[in-house]
């Protein structure tokens, strides 16, 4: 073949193969930027975004946790604190109707240990009467029998010694029974005053002691209530770097390395075709065919016998 065909020819045909594959290598770069953006598009960007929103709602959750257990415990405590101030107020209530009662005891028990002790008095005081009145009785009966004596001897009319003995007998007789009923008058009335006093005692003994209210019981305090920490709000740095787009790794020549490996191609097959060095020549290596190893292969040559 003439080299300048061989030239023409290698280079257009090298030209053509470096066109189809530079388009082929472009549109499996323009694929794979086409893959690299939809993967950033609609996977690695809405991921971090999601990530992200993810975390946010962990922590709204968390707050949200906190503040209804912040809600429940201020309704108990609430609850406590109005159960304790009514059994605080009904404890009032018992301790005054207590108070109450024990007043109105009070004041019956003094009714009627007042009433019997007048009802003591004036028994003893009836009881002295009837005591004076009965030795009163006796001493006029005494009066009587001794105006009756004196009048029996002045009828008999005695004188001298007897007659005074007989006045003297009946002035002792008068003394002796005045004695007498004066003593038994003054015995019965201490008597009477003894058997009052124990009976007043008796009565004292037994009266009631001024009630009062007692201790009031201690008011409730308020149930405190625990502080809870909320999260800690988001920086950056919690949600990591965004993801950015990724570089395709197909490499695609340019025209004009196409164009110089075109040429490079041309000029290469000119010099086969100009000097004999033609690479694909099939015979160049047929010694191999002999078993000789690859430093043993020489090149075929027209002047080989």
């Amino acid at each position: 073949m003439d080299p300048g065909t061989a030239l023409a020819v290698s280079a257009g045909i090298n030209f053509i193969g470096g066109l189809f594959g530079r388009s082929s290598a472009k549109k499996q770069k323009n694929a794979e930027d086409k893959f690299l953006q939809k993967k950033y598009d609609e996977y690695d960007l809405p991921l971090w975004n999601m990530q992200k929103d993810r975390l946010i709602a962990q922590r709204d959750e968390i707050i949200r946790g906190i503040q209804l257990q912040q809600r429940n415990e201020k309704s108990l405590a609430e609850f406590k604190d109005s159960n304790n101030l009514r059994n605080y107020q009904h404890t009032l209530k018992i301790r005054e109707a207590k108070y109450e009662n024990d007043l109105t005891l009070k004041r019956r028990s003094d009714f009627f240990i007042n009433k019997a002790i007048g009802s003591a008095i004036q028994q003893e005081q009836q009881e002295a009467f009837q005591t004076r009145q009965q030795y009163a009785f006796e001493n006029e009966e005494n009066i009587v029998a001794s105006i009756q004596a004196k009048g029996e001897l002045a009828v008999k009319s005695q004188s001298g010694k007897s007659a005074v003995k007989a006045a003297q007998s009946q002035l002792y007789d008068e003394g002796r029974q005045m004695a007498i009923m004066v003593e038994n008058i003054v015995t019965a009335r201490k008597d009477s005053r003894a058997r009052l006093n124990d009976f007043l005692i008796q009565q004292e003994a037994s009266r009631m002691l001024q009630p009062s209210r007692g201790i009031a019981p201690l008011k409730p305090l308020a149930t405190p209530l625990a502080e809870y920490e909320l999260p800690r709000e988001f920086e950056d740095f919690d949600f990591g770097p965004q993801p950015i787009k990724g570089v395709s790794t197909t490499q695609v020549p340019s025209f004009g390395s196409t164009l110089v490996n075109a040429a490079g191609a041309g000029f290469s097959a000119y010099s086969t075709a100009k000097f004999g060095h033609n690479s694909f020549d099939p015979g160049q290596y047929q010694n191999n065919n002999l078993g000789l190893g690859a430093n043993d292969i020489q090149p075929w040559s027209s002047n080989t016998a």
